[in-house]
């Protein structure tokens, strides 16, 4: 690693706050451009992130770096269920999902994003932060004031960054629940490595899943926040129809809750010296609650915006917003919609992935990145594609109806499960 010449630095370029996977490459791809990039990070590294650490694999066409080193799994099967019952395994030939722990592979990339000249302060907390006339933003932390041309609101899911840009209303929030399972606790006769299982139809919306990776099994479920207090149970349940962990060693499982937002046409992306990035932007796809393939494609977009307005001697970095929304919008719409139809239609949209050759294939290529979510709800509505608006429109008005009808589990009762889970 390079030796750090600006540690003492209270003046940068571009401030990023959070040293998760879109503040790490943003803070890269400026570092590599010649910039004096900080990244604030209030843990420390290696830390803990709530995440069910499945990287589909467009992710790697979207990563800029080499993260071979912290790959721990590759996906090639699916078990499907409905309802916790009637297992259906779907094979694709080519890899799916990539399976990583967030504790690694944040790290790892953090540490990259130092090898290209970025400074890194952890332990650092962001209190507030200013824009002066000129442009230039002054960020108080607890250890200090720093200031840049820029800063970038890398900062999750509760960003402090974002909060003088948006409300928390203008997001659309899901709540996703995680526990990384070691493998002893596991019964090795329920796991297949190359094998994810997922479930659908038990909650109105959302699925839970497991995803094999070495050393690990990650169990979790997620859907909308209004549904949150159905997560634990769920899992409870999912475990036990799949008989994944061996019956003494359920109270031994630790489950930590993330919340997940997502973008709707209210939400401001930049606004003067100031960008948002990944989660901070609420760039998390609704239908699989995935975030970093949208982390990877931000932080380029945004650190090309920034370079780009720095070189030319300005400080006013909203461009960024057309740039980002002409990338992923019409996937982010798109996934919406999708899951307002599996809301609407659990058990057809189930029926149609499990069945439908074409439709499986599609959302395959959609997870490899040579198909979008855009193909797959044209392949989905058929027909009907050409009236998709008319379609979205019914299907706003519905969701909420619906899910304020249906907020608990639908599955018939299982055997009772022991220990808490907590």
């Amino acid at each position: 690693m390079a030796p750090d010449m600006t540690a003492s630095r209270s003046q940068y370029d571009v401030i990023v706050v959070g040293g998760g996977p879109a503040g790490s490459l943003t803070a890269w791809h400026l570092a590599k451009a010649g910039l004096r990039v900080l990244i604030l990070e209030a843990k420390s590294f290696p830390r803990v992130k709530a995440c069910g650490g499945g990287l589909q694999v467009r992710v790697m066409q979207a990563m800029p770096l080499d993260i071979a080193p912290v790959v721990r799994g590759t996906i090639h099967d699916v078990t499907l269920t409905f309802g916790l019952r009637g297992a259906h395994t779907r094979h694709y030939a080519e890899p799916l999902v990539h399976t990583v722990l967030r504790s690694e592979f944040d790290e790892h990339l953090v540490r990259m994003a130092q090898t290209a000249g970025a400074v890194l302060r952890e332990r650092i907390c962001v209190r507030n932060y200013n824009a002066g006339a000129d442009g230039r933003v002054t960020v108080q932390t607890d250890q200090g004031q720093f200031t840049a041309d820029c800063l970038v609101g890398a900062d999750g899911a509760n960003s402090v960054v974002r909060a003088e840009l948006n409300s928390r209303e203008t997001y659309f929030w899901q709540t996703a629940l995680y526990a990384e399972v070691p493998e002893h606790l596991i019964d090795p006769k329920a796991i297949d490595r190359q094998r994810m299982c997922l479930d659908w139809g038990t909650l109105p919306s959302g699925y839970a899943w497991a995803f094999p990776k070495d050393g690990f099994v990650n169990v979790g479920a997620g859907g909308p926040t209004r549904l949150a207090r159905e997560l634990r149970p769920y899992i409870l349940r999912f475990l036990e129809a799949n008989r994944l962990v061996r019956p003494e060693a359920l109270a031994q499982i630790r489950f930590t809750g993330h919340q997940l937002p997502t973008w709707t046409r209210r939400a401001r992306l930049a606004r003067g010296s100031v960008v948002l990035v990944g989660d901070a932007a609420g760039l998390v796809e609704p239908l699989t609650g995935e975030g970093i393939y949208f982390a990877c494609e931000s932080a380029a977009i945004a650190a090309r915006a920034i370079t780009r307005a720095l070189k030319a001697g300005a400080r006013d970095f909203t461009a960024y917003s057309g740039d980002l929304l002409s990338a992923v919008r019409g996937e982010l719409l798109s996934a919406r919609m999708l899951m307002r139809l599996s809301l609407m239609f659990p058990a057809r949209m189930y029926a149609l992935f499990r069945d439908n050759d074409q439709a499986w294939r599609t959302f395959c290529r959609v997870l490899r990145g040579e198909c979008s979510f855009q193909d797959l709800r044209n392949e989905i509505l058929g027909p009907l594609r050409m009236a998709s608006a008319v379609v979205d429109f019914i299907s706003r008005m519905l969701e909420s109806r619906l899910l304020d009808r249906k907020t608990a589990l639908t599955c018939p009762p299982l055997a009772p499960v022991s220990g808490d889970g907590r």
